[in-house]
């Protein structure tokens, strides 16, 4: 049976936070979810759960950080539905290398666009929290709103030199989970680590309105069929004509 004391500290609209949230959710682990301050995770997670960065996980006096740690123990607390190919398989290892490349490559493509399209329009950022449980309401984020989105973009590299940068290599990036999906690698009736990885990449691509056009054109797209849908939305025309 699996354990009751898993605690899961996120941030909202967090990508990898909502991949392992999806895990949980299907091996039907209770958790206790305990949101952060964006940010903040900076100096509380090191000593909440061992790490700067979210998802943060605790079990008992065990602390681990990062999504695709956090799965794997997933798997060791309830093997049933495995987020992995059984070892010696031949998915096994190509499963694994797809979710180490939507973990270490992909998952930041959204994270600085979005970043950017806070810059140009910081009050978008609070629609990305209108399903939070942070008792902070609307009325005294959205002053903080810009200094936010400056601070966000630091932390995290983003500008819009970049951004044109990201947008340029976004459609081989889509081709190549687009092939992954035609061999059945993703996209499964159940899924595995990696369309969790890859998926809630792109339900928050998809929350940028500009990039639409773009996405809508691939067969990774159905990877978002895995998440409920995704609460915040930055509108069409914030990005720059020029992307």
């Amino acid at each position: 049976m699996a354990p009751t004391a898993v605690r899961l500290y996120t941030v909202p609209a967090s990508h990898p936070c909502d991949a392992v949230v999806a895990a949980l959710e299907l091996k039907h682990i209770p958790y206790r979810r305990v949101e952060l301050i964006p940010l903040s995770q900076v100096l509380l997670g090191p000593l909440l759960y061992g790490g700067p960065t979210v998802p943060g996980m605790r079990l008992e006096g065990e602390r681990l950080v990062g999504s695709r740690a956090i799965m794997r123990r997933l798997d060791s607390l309830a093997p049933e539905p495995p987020l992995l190919p059984a070892p010696g398989e031949p998915a096994y290892a190509q499963v694994l290398e797809a979710e180490r490349w939507g973990d270490e490559v992909f998952q930041a493509v959204p994270r600085r666009l979005i970043d950017v399209a806070f810059l140009r329009a910081p009050r978008a950022m609070l629609s990305y929290g209108a399903d939070s449980k942070l008792p902070i309401p609307d009325a005294l984020l959205a002053p903080s709103a810009p200094l936010l989105a400056r601070l966000m973009a630091l932390r995290n590299h983003a500008s819009e030199e970049g951004a044109r940068t990201d947008i340029a290599g976004l459609r081989r990036q889509l081709e190549r989970i687009d092939g992954w999906v035609s061999e059945g690698l993703l996209g499964g009736e159940q899924p595995n680590a990696a369309d969790l990885q890859i998926g809630s990449t792109i339900r928050l691509l998809y929350s940028i309105a500009d990039l639409r056009p773009l996405l809508d054109d691939h067969p990774a797209t159905s990877l978002m069929r895995y998440f409920p849908p995704l609460v915040g939305e930055v509108p069409a025309g914030t990005l720059p004509a020029a992307f």
